[in-house]
């Protein structure tokens, strides 16, 4: 009976301290959630501090295990090891990735819903997180960037409205400059860019290159714009008896007087053309986007509660004790509302 009362003492101190260990992680959890944060910092903090509790527990379930000095500080050595060549072999990437994503965060170059372009790559973002960052392309696919990528590469950010839209077209010495820049510009205006100019990029031995711009108020119609834009220069310069056709081909071409202008067809305009293609190809960045936005503010309302409370303190009259008590409950019941409507977007994504 002796022997089996031993067995349970020295078996009690692990067991009460794995449990310790695992009411400190629920506690842990439980004080991230409570709080509500809604910044990126506060999974860091809560994945730091949890991986540090969980090091720190094993180390302490080790020392509490009822076995031979000798035996715990092998086993230490071993754990020691493992830790000191996962570091050394993960610490090219995870570490690069980690740091790179702090300092991508706090410098804020971009948010959920901004249309970047790293590389080759050119998308609207959907999610930032500590190792890599999730953008969708525009054929509406995702990809995952890691941080250190987007660190040790230029990130090109398009404006949120104001976006200059461009294109180029090459065309023959024999056509009046003027014309085309006065066709071109008119292009642009059917397009809906404001202030539309021309530069004139290349002086070739054959043809002219040109290039119009225009601002553009909404980016997130960037590609159907830049897709209009184009069709637009094609339908204003054969509608102005210009031909876009090589000016080798015309020369070395006998077309007897042919002009290459094909005949203007007048279409219906139909209801789903008002539809804009990035609605459908964007989706859960936009989604992701407005998460972003009714995240901020949440934080906010919380400002705003917070300075309510603390004026709150400093009141005496009963009447303004009562104004303040009902707008602290107003910011309440919106707070509910938006947190409802943020758990529907997450829901639906």
């Amino acid at each position: 009976m002796e022997y089996l009362i031993n067995i349970f003492k020295s078996i009690l101190e692990p067991f009460g301290i794995v449990m310790v260990w695992i009411l400190i992680l629920f506690f842990n959890s439980w004080i991230f959630k409570k709080t509500k944060s809604t910044k990126i910092y506060s999974n860091i903090i809560k994945n730091s501090i949890a991986t540090f509790i969980v090091f720190v527990g094993t180390v302490v379930f080790i020392l509490s295990l009822p076995i031979d000095k000798t035996l715990k500080g092998q086993i230490l050595s071993f754990l020691a090891i493992i830790v000191s060549a996962g570091i050394a072999l993960s610490s090219t990437t995870v570490l690069g990735n980690l740091i790179a994503g702090i300092m991508n965060n706090s410098m804020n170059r971009f948010r959920n819903g901004d249309l970047i372009k790293i590389g080759d790559f050119q998308g609207r973002v959907t999610k930032k997180s500590i190792f890599h960052t999730e953008i969708q392309l525009e054929d509406s696919n995702f990809i995952t960037i890691p941080n250190l990528y987007i660190a040790t590469n230029p990130v090109k950010l398009t404006r949120k409205s104001d976006t200059v839209i461009s294109t180029s077209v090459s065309l023959g010495y024999d056509i009046q400059r003027t014309k085309i820049e006065d066709s071109l510009k008119e292009a642009a205006v059917a397009t809906g860019l404001k202030d539309p100019w021309v530069y004139i990029i290349n002086l070739g031995d054959y043809s002219v290159i040109y290039k119009i711009h225009g601002f553009l108020e909404d980016s997130s119609k960037y590609f159907s714009t830049s897709s209009l834009l184009n069709a637009n220069v094609i339908d204003v310069l054969h509608k102005n008896k210009i031909e876009i056709v090589s000016p080798t081909f015309m020369n070395q071409k006998n077309v007897n007087e042919k002009v290459f202008i094909p005949q203007e067809i007048l279409k219906n305009k139909s209801s789903n053309d008002d539809q804009i293609p990035e609605d459908l190809v964007f989706d859960k960045a936009i989604k992701s986007e407005k998460i972003e936005k009714k995240k901020e503010q949440l934080d906010e309302l919380n400002k705003q509660q917070e300075s309510l409370s603390e004026k709150q303190k400093d009141l005496k009259k009963e009447d303004d004790i009562q104004k303040h008590e009902l707008l602290i409950k107003n910011i309440d019941k919106l707070k509910a509302k938006v947190e409802k409507s943020i758990e529907k977007e997450n829901l639906s994504q």
